[in-house]
């Protein structure tokens, strides 16, 4: 096979992002050399512009935008565009691997000059953030993004999606199109064994962006004072006001940002993992913590309209919750944990019974097929 130097363009400043840092090491094991483009935007690692990370090279371009400031990061995103065309127009690539629709928008554009293999990593669909919020301009943005993704994926060599269902949508749009699950690799996790503790210790890992969801868990933690615990760990648009909203929540932790190397500790200190997320965002996704959740044996409760909460409820994972009755059917799934201690161990049979066929390295033929074209 030959060996290709794959530019990854990435709009955030690289954490690392689960997803992007496991795809970036599995080409890298498959004999490609890889670098990370990628957008600091708050300039969190000012002092370390490039790096080396288990063979990645990780080059970071600033220009300070704040997340959830919308429109207003339109200019140093396109800011971020020139400087990442300015630095491959003098170094050597064979092909322009982008992450998410804004990372495609950029690849897209640059590829128009460099004629490079292009390929689209779709995270999720980006246009579903538009699709419920008000006013006209919400719903032209919503349109514009599917049309013009559609254009653009006229030239997209490769197509890489997250789930079967995300597949469907785009079978006769793209011209070659893969799956590429968010398993967690074999080896993050080395020690699952819970930390003991007399309390059930509910845990939301992730970006803290669906405030509603989190204060009705933060609510009805509140019937169950001495009996659970409230762990969020993550950042996000909506961390500070829900900080605000829990003070004088006393079984409530709110843990803020953590790095890729926390991951083992934070589910050996999470009896469940709550993973409510609305279906209005996407009803299409399987998103890094079901598949974590799975491999840690850490029962579930997530949105039964949500692919993966179909997969929760089909295999026995935990819970898949009616988001129409979330606080009714949160509090009585609550209830059960606490009452019946079988519950979660069967809950956790279930995961061990089928966690192998949930790993990252069933991923590793896919990618090895996309950059042997």
């Amino acid at each position: 096979m030959k060996t290709l130097k794959i530019a990854m363009i990435l709009t955030n400043g690289f954490d690392p992002d689960p997803r992007v840092y496991k795809e970036a090491k599995s080409l890298v094991k498959l004999g490609h050399n890889v670098e990370i483009l990628c957008w600091d935007r708050e300039s969190k690692y000012k002092d370390t512009p490039e790096e080396l990370l288990d063979g990645i090279v990780i080059k970071r371009f600033f220009g300070e935008a704040q997340y959830g400031t919308g429109y207003k990061q339109g200019f140093k995103f396109l800011s971020f565009k020139k400087d990442v065309l300015d630095y491959m127009m003098h170094h050597h690539f064979d092909a322009i691997h982008c992450h998410d629709f804004d990372g495609l928008f950029i690849g897209y554009s640059i590829n128009k000059k460099l004629k490079l293999k292009l390929v689209y990593d779709e995270h999720d669909l980006f246009y579903m953030y538009f699709a419920d919020r008000p006013g006209k301009l919400n719903k032209i943005i919503y349109n514009f993004i599917i049309s013009w993704e559609k254009m653009m994926l006229k030239n997209v060599d490769n197509h890489i999606v997250v789930t079967s269902e995300m597949k469907k949508l785009y079978e006769n749009i793209s011209k070659s199109i893969y799956v590429v699950t968010n398993a967690p690799s074999k080896d993050i996790f080395r020690d699952i064994a819970k930390t003991p503790s007399n309390k059930l210790r509910i845990g939301y890992i992730g970006s803290v962006r669906y405030l509603e969801e989190l204060k009705i868990l933060a609510d009805i933690s509140q019937k169950f004072e001495e009996k659970i615990e409230v762990i969020i760990s993550g950042r996000g648009i909506a961390l500070d006001e829900l900080k605000e909203y829990c003070k004088g929540y006393d079984n409530i932790k709110i843990t803020g940002a953590y790095s890729f190397s926390d991951l083992e500790n934070l589910y050996k200190n999470t009896d469940i993992t709550y993973a409510f997320y609305p279906s209005r965002i996407s009803s299409i996704s399987m998103p890094n913590k079901f598949y974590e959740s799975i491999i840690t044996e850490t029962p579930i409760i997530a949105n039964k309209f949500m692919e993966f909460g179909r997969e929760v409820e089909k295999h026995k994972l935990g819970y898949a919750i009616d988001e129409e009755n979330l606080e009714l059917d949160l509090e009585k799934a609550i209830l059960e944990l606490i009452s019946d201690d079988s519950k979660v161990e069967y809950f956790k049979n279930q995961m061990k019974a089928i966690k192998e066929d949930y790993l990252w390295e069933a991923n590793e033929r896919r990618l090895s097929e996309i950059y042997s074209k």
